[in-house]
């Protein structure tokens, strides 16, 4: 069976004690989807093991003793919406008519519906990173705007 290549897990190396040279917001943001991700593929579910291992690690620094609010209200909104992204974007594929689980075929309107609604939640989980990069201290991702906004 051929994988899909995930750019998310080519970016980053996690384990051996190395610390992470991603972003908090980039770290949480990838677990976070790794926690749906492992409910239905092994690699992600040995991925996420190595992610809950150094978030252990990462939780026991000076940086993370004290986590405020917005950093925990932040992950919450993280997981809402790439949790509302993964179910869209699943029935989206479930309906394409080239899909062999197709059940039944969207019109284009309907896909734009649902691309506008990824888009949106899209919105919160980049705001939520913002939100984590601004509580440590660093330099939020700057997203260009689509022209649909």
């Amino acid at each position: 069976m051929n994988e899909v290549p995930d750019p998310l897990r080519e970016s980053a190396e996690v384990g051996e004690g190395k610390p992470m040279e991603m972003k908090e917001s980039d770290f949480l943001d990838r677990f976070t989807i790794l926690r749906m991700k492992a409910r239905f593929d092994d690699a992600a579910k040995r991925e996420l093991v190595q992610y809950t291992q150094e978030l252990e690690r990462m939780v026991e620094t000076e940086r993370w003793k004290v986590l405020p609010t917005v950093i925990i209200s932040a992950i919450v909104q993280l997981a809402e919406a790439n949790g509302k992204i993964w179910l869209t974007e699943a029935a989206i594929r479930k309906e394409f008519p080239n899909d062999p689980s197709a059940g039944t075929e969207l019109d284009l309107s309907e896909i734009g519906k649902r691309a506008l609604e990824i888009r949106d939640y899209n919105k919160l989980r980049v705001e939520a990173k913002k939100a984590i990069d601004r509580a440590f201290d660093q330099i939020p991702e700057n997203k260009v705007d689509h022209a649909s906004q």
